[in-house]
């Protein structure tokens, strides 16, 4: 609904502008002399596997050696249970591994080797005391199956050994492995996970012990915690999201809510997204993923999205890499290619347009932010370089609008002599615009061009996560909208002065007034970065206009000044 909003904000002002600068041309006394189509898709693939998201719990179909690996009790196995490990023979299960980074916190569950906890500690949760934390009360991502030929083995119904019961790592040290072993009379089973101090990213390894190929199933969902001030839209950007044969695919709860949507092919990536956090699946180096499939439900609850996917088990092996962690726009741009795309810009039927100037202000933001630590700040100075970018187009249109005023005399004069005539009439007003050398849309169209860098900046601030809590002067977020409404107000402000300083026709006075109020109103709930931003445009262009009217009044050089008593 808010999106909705802010389209029929921008609409409504472009269509203002140029209605109002065309009318404003037109009706004004003279003055004194002196779609590349979108690219991302939902696609249907027969040939991918019925992966069956969230069906962890099948046991083996058929016996491995003899043994078939069913699920067991949660305590350690009697002697004779398929499901029994062998290494915790006379022990009791072991609990929860912790693993603890300078970026995160996880909890293993032996269990399986699920996973039960994920804490982000760089980024506060707004949702409770602490740390982001992904994975929802009471439940686990990660779930697995192997499937081997016609054998199923069910990971997350097996209890395993972990080689360590915790793991603390500070900047600077070497990485380290936790293995989760599983033995029974004729299974070896080996996960390991791999954890690295400098970053979001684990590897993980699934060792069977030889035998044919296969593949390993992991499943994820049903969504991401929130932690966001807004949990509804947080949960209104739960995606499931992938990278499929060199296109990007993102997939809402509503579109796999009848049939899931199942793709097979040479899957990069893919996983679950909301607003600023992702949970994913990394292909390693030397082979792709092999599918990936999507079940979700709207429902009046909160939304769910169950998602599995596919990596090719060979030799007895499969492995890949785990990305959780925030969507940082350098960090995923260097992980895997089409990562940088995961947060997709703009509504489908425009993101052709948004994607490009969307990239582009976060470049440029990051960059600026190197050399200046507050993000207000950054903001203010995007905003003059902007302005002064766009200086000489807006030079050219008030040029433009001053030359349409100046031949209304002779155009009224045209319509009066030719008012029987429409078409000697058309040809007549185009010739005088030839001989007088002006474009009747020169005054238009480059103030359209902003638009799109407006449109963007909208969905920059909904979802780049390096705006997320930065705050400045009395505003604690600039993602967020400004909670004491100043800075809608003052943009509001200074549109109004700004339309009354070039506003010289009485026909017009009524949108002066009209058009300010209404986008403080739409401007008030969103992202303050954006008001702060489209403020201090209304300023500079405020001085701009200023002094291209005090140029285009002054006398020319050499001729005599009025008069003064």
């Amino acid at each position: 609904m808010e999106q909705r909003r802010v389209l029929l904000a921008f609409l409504l002002m472009a269509v203002v502008l140029v209605a109002s600068q065309w009318w404003y041309a037109k009706m004004s006394p003279p003055t004194p002399d002196g779609t590349p189509p979108d690219t991302t898709r939902v696609v249907e693939a027969d040939t991918a596997p019925a992966l069956r998201p969230g069906a962890a719990a099948v046991a083996l179909d058929a016996a491995v050696g003899g043994d078939s690996l069913a699920a067991g009790p949660d305590s350690a196995a009697p002697r004779g249970d398929p499901a029994a490990n062998a290494l915790l023979a006379g022990r009791a299960n072991p609990g929860p591994v912790e693993i603890r980074t300078p970026y995160y916190r996880m909890l293993i569950d032996p269990r399986g080797g699920l996973l039960r906890e994920a804490e982000l500690l760089r980024y506060d949760s707004y949702q409770r005391v602490g740390p982001v934390h992904l994975v929802p009360p009471g439940g686990a991502l990660l779930e697995r199956r192997a499937e081997v030929g016609e054998r199923r083995i069910a990971l997350d119904s097996l209890t395993f050994l972990p080689s360590e019961g915790a793991i603390s790592l500070a900047a600077g040290d070497s990485a380290r492995t936790l293995t989760l072993a599983f033995e029974s009379a004729s299974q070896r089973i080996v996960q390991a996970y791999r954890f690295d101090p400098e970053g979001y990213v684990v590897d993980y390894r699934l060792e069977l012990g030889g035998g044919p190929d296969g593949i390993l199933v992991t499943s994820l969902g049903p969504r991401l915690e929130t932690n966001e001030k807004n949990p509804r839209e947080d949960y209104g950007q739960l995606r499931a999201v992938a990278r499929v044969d060199g296109e990007i695919v993102s997939v809402s709860p509503g579109d796999a809510d009848e049939d899931p949507v199942a793709l097979g092919g040479a899957v990069d990536w893919a996983g679950l997204k909301n607003k600023y956090f992702l949970a994913l699946l990394l292909a390693p180096e030397d082979r792709a993923l092999t599918a990936f499939e999507a079940r979700g439900a709207e429902g009046e609850s909160l939304p769910r999205l169950d998602i599995s996917i596919a990596s090719p088990i060979r030799a007895g092996e499969s492995a890949y890499r785990l990305y959780l962690g925030p969507q940082e726009y350098r960090r995923l741009a260097a992980l895997n290619e089409g990562l940088d795309d995961v947060n997709q810009y703009g509504w489908s039927w425009i993101r052709w347009m948004i994607t490009p100037f969307a990239k582009a202000i976060v470049v440029a933001m990051l960059w600026l932010h190197r050399f200046i630590p507050d993000y207000g700040l950054v903001l203010i100075v995007f905003g003059v370089v902007v302005r002064l970018v766009m200086w000489p187009l807006t030079t050219k249109s008030f040029r433009s609008i001053q030359a349409m005023q100046k031949i209304q005399p002779e155009i009224q004069r045209l319509r009066e002599r030719f008012k029987d005539d429409p078409q000697r009439m058309q040809q007549e007003t185009m010739k005088l615009y030839r001989d007088k050398k002006v474009n009747p849309l020169g005054g238009c169209l480059p103030n359209l061009l902003p638009m799109p860098i407006l449109f963007a900046l909208f969905f920059v601030f909904q979802g780049t996560i390096e705006f997320r809590g930065q705050p400045f002067l009395w505003l604690p977020d600039l993602s967020q909208p400004d909670p004491w409404y100043i800075l809608p107000l003052l943009m509001g402000l200074t549109m109004f002065v700004s339309s009354k300083m070039t506003q010289t026709d009485p026909k017009m006075a009524a949108m002066t007034y009209v058009m300010p109020v209404v986008l403080t109103f739409v401007f008030l709930n969103l992202a303050a970065g954006l008001v702060l931003y489209y403020t201090v445009s209304n300023v500079l262009t405020f001085v701009q206009q200023w002094v291209l009217r005090r140029d285009a009044e002054a006398p020319p050089p050499g001729e005599a000044q009025p008069a003064t008593a």
